[in-house]
C-alpha cells in the first residue's frame, strides 16, 4: 500500500492494525466453551494448552519417541532373549553338522 493511500484514507486506512506476534484470534463459540469452567479466557486457554502438551508428551513417551532405536524394546517380541539365542545356536549347529 502506498503512503498516499494511507494519508488520504485509502482502503487500508480503516483496516485493523496487525496483531502482535503472539496474539491469537479464537472464534466466539470456542471461547465460550473454554470460559464455561474458568471464567477467564487467558487461564482457560493456558490450561487447555498445557493439558494438550502433557498428553502429547505422554503419548510420545508411550511410543518411545526420543529413545534411540538401539535402546528401544521390540513390543512384538514375546519370547525371552535366552530362548531366541538358544534357537540360533541350535540352527547354527544343525547347519554345521549338515555341511
Amino acid at each position: 500500500m502506498s503512503w498516499l493511500s494511507r494519508i488520504f484514507g485509502g482502503a487500508g486506512a480503516l483496516a485493523d492494525p496487525p496483531l502482535p506476534r503472539n496474539a491469537v484470534v479464537i472464534p466466539d463459540d470456542i471461547a465460550a466453551a473454554l470460559i464455561a469452567g474458568f471464567g477467564d479466557l487467558g487461564s482457560a486457554v493456558e490450561t487447555a494448552l498445557r493439558a494438550h502438551l502433557a498428553a502429547e508428551a505422554k503419548l510420545a513417551a508411550a511410543r518411545g519417541d526420543g529413545i534411540p532405536f538401539w535402546l528401544q524394546r521390540d513390543a512384538a517380541q514375546v519370547s525371552d532373549i535366552e530362548d531366541e539365542l538358544r534357537d540360533r545356536v541350535t540352527q547354527r549347529r544343525t547347519g554345521e553338522t549338515e555341511s
